[in-house]
C-alpha cells in the first residue's frame, strides 16, 4: 500500500497526513440548498432594519419584506 502525504497547506484531517475525500458538485449543492428551520422566536432581519430606519419602503419591498 502506497502512503500518501497531502500537500503543504492542504487541509488535513487531524492527527494525520491525509487529506480528506472531495466532495462531487452534487454533494456541495445538496448541502447548500437543504431548508433550514427557522430558530423559535427569531424575528425577521428586514422588519427589525425597517423599524431602525435603516431600509426604506422601496428597499423592503425589494428584499421581499412585509410592511408594517
Amino acid at each position: 500500500m502506497r502512503r500518501r502525504c497531502a500537500a503543504p497547506g492542504a487541509p488535513t484531517i487531524p492527527g494525520t497526513a491525509v487529506k480528506p475525500r472531495r466532495r462531487t458538485l452534487d454533494e456541495t449543492v445538496a448541502a447548500t440548498s437543504r431548508p433550514v428551520p427557522p430558530v423559535p422566536d427569531q424575528g425577521d432581519l428586514v422588519d427589525h432594519w425597517h423599524e431602525c430606519g435603516l431600509l426604506d419602503d422601496a428597499q423592503v419591498d425589494a428584499l421581499g419584506g412585509e410592511q408594517q
